[in-house]
């Protein structure tokens, strides 16, 4: 096959030593085989070294040796004996011998170049260079052209150096400009402002594309996000899952009448004039409103209270005088037949719907029959105390209920601390819990520490924004809504703390849940944290004074005799109470306590109501920091149990080293309490580490350090 030799219209400049160009020659795959090798060597050399190499050559100028065509004025013999000589696609140009490729195809230089596709020789102008992309195959694969049909751009070159001072490459910038151009003619936005502004129009129009349109990485993405959407739309329980009550009594007006009559007859008996009022009737007790006449003493009235409970056949009843805010004496007579008073009844009632407060808690029904509503966020912490089966852990239940029935997860979180394992573990995966429902004594401590932790940044965040509480914080970020910015701050949620019994936490770690439940009943009101506590007697071996006077609103279900009636609520009448949910709710704020009869709530009721949450995909998303500082105190803690104590191999190596072993050792160099270190004396005891206590003189050590250090090898 003949080639027609065309001349090729160059211009050759004078040769300077400083601009050295090398020409390809050779097939277009071994260009392709050479400039892979050279990427390759290029990045990995400038990836991993650390300084670049003192050698004549800054780093820059071996890198642009290897990435760029240059011409070259040398003959093939100083060439191919040449360090800079990198492959066999490079030979100078400027030579009298031909190489293997031309001399085998009896072809030119040009002829050789222009029949492997190339459109002519690279002759870059002074300071004029062809760059080619390191992270590209299809730039490497490309023509080479060293002319471009627009004249070049004054300005200068730029070379991208890292932190580590590595050369990543080179590209052109004009002067005055936004724009980086690179010599092979691409353009480089350096406004940040419209390369953003371009991102997220981009992002507009791939959430407007189809599913099937989207890469498996953005698929992914798009369904996490629907995913999160669904969460946050919560769905309250319909009310037809709960039961609802008759609303009906077999107490006729006549029977009331009849009581009446017999009530005034009885205190006439005794010289004590009176006149029925008013009667309330209520779905346990009925109360009688008396007004005694001119120069009757009240306390009469209550001294006959015997008297009265055997007229009436009465099992028991109960005197108020004087009823707060009227002229009456207030008399509550059990009912014959109790009412019950169903939850539905109560979330349904006008009362609780129209409450305001996302804390809105239905206590009950009152002497009159009429609902009553509270707000958990005014209380702001309760204590519910009495006996066995007065109704304390359904009362925790109707509190929970009204919750999912009045907020949404974002609004309120719930802590649910459950000795008893049973009561409250059935509201596991609720979208309201924080954490699952802590069983485990020794955790939950952990979970206490981490709400005072959680109180101490939220008021670090209070005062960063100039805000005294939740509801001006969630006030603040609502106002700064429409600013885009990533790092403003998000809603927080009020979080109720519900422990169903203190008593066995008190037992098991008292040190540490005394003080936590100190510190949050001080302080956590106005940080939107509150406290539910509920124990049979809060007596002052389990409620101190101090936490006492910080839970201003209380409970009294039925108790055994006045003075535990006092210990709850500072006076007497809770022995009166009848049991099953009745109770006397003292909030803070009130005279006097109010008699309620609390709502009843089934299991079935709450298996059902739980069940809806999750069957709508309502799912608790728990909090991984919450159990992370939970499973760290319980470590650290390290009582109860066969388990060994956290300290036991400290505590060992400290008494060998001092050579003798007493409690208040252990306390001192570890920082902890009598008991703790009691039980790390007699786990060391058990381990043959001391001896048997003898007294008031301290324990013999046993053993000595190697055969300490041997026995904890050995997996003890």
């Amino acid at each position: 096959m003949e080639y027609e030799e065309e001349p090729m219209e160059h211009e050759e400049e004078p040769v300077e030593s400083e601009q050295d160009t090398y020409a390809y020659a050779g097939s277009e795959s071994q260009f392709q085989e050479e400039s892979e090798r050279e990427t390759a060597r290029a990045v990995k050399e400038t990836e991993f070294a650390e300084e670049p190499a003192e050698t004549e050559d800054s780093a820059s100028d071996q890198l642009l040796k290897r990435l760029y065509v240059r011409r070259d004025t040398r003959t093939m013999e100083e060439f191919a004996g040449s360090e800079s000589r990198k492959g066999p696609g490079y030979y100078p140009v400027e030579t009298r011998e031909k190489p293997a490729a031309e001399a085998a195809s009896g072809l030119t230089a040009e002829e050789v170049h222009t029949d492997l596709g190339h459109q002519d020789v690279f002759e870059p102008s002074e300071n004029e260079w062809e760059t080619v992309s390191m992270g590209n195959e299809d730039e490497w694969n490309e023509p080479i052209s060293g002319e471009t049909d627009s004249e070049p751009i004054d300005g200068y070159y730029k070379t991208l150096e890292s932190e580590r001072g590595e050369t990543k490459g080179s590209f052109f910038v004009p002067e005055d400009s936004k724009t980086v151009v690179t010599a092979s003619g691409k353009v480089i936005e350096t406004d940040t402002e419209a390369i953003q502004k371009k991102l997220e129009q981009k992002r507009e129009e791939r959430k407007a594309l189809p599913v099937e349109e989207l890469t498996v990485p953005e698929q992914i993405e798009r369904k996490e996000e629907e995913e999160k959407k669904i969460q946050k739309e919560y769905i309250f329980p319909p009310l037809t899952l709960l039961k609802r009550g008759t609303g009906q009594t077999d107490f006729s007006d006549q029977e009331y009448r009849e009581t009446a009559i017999k009530l005034q007859q009885t205190l006439q008996n005794f010289g004590v004039g009176v006149t029925v009022t008013n009667i309330s009737c209520g779905p346990t007790v009925t109360r009688y409103e008396l007004h005694p006449e001119q120069g009757v003493k009240v306390s009469k009235i209550v001294a006959l209270a015997d008297d009265i409970k055997l007229n009436l056949a009465a099992a028991d009843i109960r005197i108020e005088a004087p009823i707060p805010g009227k002229a009456a004496v207030g008399i509550e007579v059990p009912n014959k037949e109790n009412h019950v008073v169903l939850l539905r009844d109560l979330l349904e009632s006008e009362a609780f719907k129209k409450y305001p407060s996302r804390l809105a808690f239905a206590v009950g029904k009152d002497i009159a029959g009429q609902t009553v509503v509270s707000d958990i966020a005014k209380m702001p912490h309760l204590l519910i105390a009495g006996a066995t089966g007065s109704g304390k852990s359904v009362c925790i239940n109707t509190l929970i209920m009204s919750v999912i029935y009045k907020a949404k997860p974002s609004e309120v979180k719930l802590i649910m601390i459950d000795p008893k394992v049973v009561e409250l573990s059935v509201y596991n995966g609720i979208p309201h819990l924080l954490i699952p429902v802590v069983t485990d004594p020794k955790k939950a401590s952990g979970a206490l520490n981490w709400a005072v932790a959680e109180m101490t940044d939220r008021y670090q965040k209070f005062a960063k924004y100039g805000v005294r509480d939740l509801k001006g914080f969630n006030a603040k970020v609502e106002s700064i809504a429409d600013i885009d910015d990533p790092k403003k701050p998000e809603k927080l949620p009020q979080i109720i703390i519900i422990v169903d019994e203190l008593a066995d936490l008190m037992m098991v770690a008292p040190g540490e849940v005394e003080d936590s439940i100190c510190r949050l009943a001080q302080l956590a009101r106005a940080a939107g944290i509150h406290l539910v506590i509920a124990t049979q007697r809060p007596s002052v071996n389990v409620i101190t004074g101090v936490i006492k006077a910080n839970i201003p609103s209380r409970i009294a279900f039925s108790v055994s005799s006045g003075v535990d009636s006092r210990t709850i609520i500072d006076m007497n009448g809770a022995e009166k109470l009848l049991g099953k949910g009745d109770m006397l709710f003292y909030p803070s704020g009130y005279q006097k306590p109010q008699r309620v009869q609390g709502a009843f709530v089934s299991d079935n009721e709450v298996s059902d109501v739980v069940g809806f949450l999750k069957q709508e995909g309502l799912t608790a998303e728990y909090s991984a920091e919450v159990e992370s500082k939970i499973r760290s105190t319980a470590m650290d803690a390290g009582f109860g149990g066969g388990e060994r104590d956290a300290y036991f191999a400290q505590a060992g190596k400290f008494i060998i080293e001092k050579d003798k072993a007493s409690i208040g050792m252990l306390q001192r160099m570890f920082k902890i309490g009598f008991n703790r270190a009691a039980r790390i004396m007699d786990q060391l005891a058990d381990a043959g580490v001391v001896g048997e206590e003898e007294g008031t003189k301290p324990r013999k050590v046993l053993m000595s350090m190697e055969q300490f250090e041997n026995m904890m090898e050995e997996g003890y």
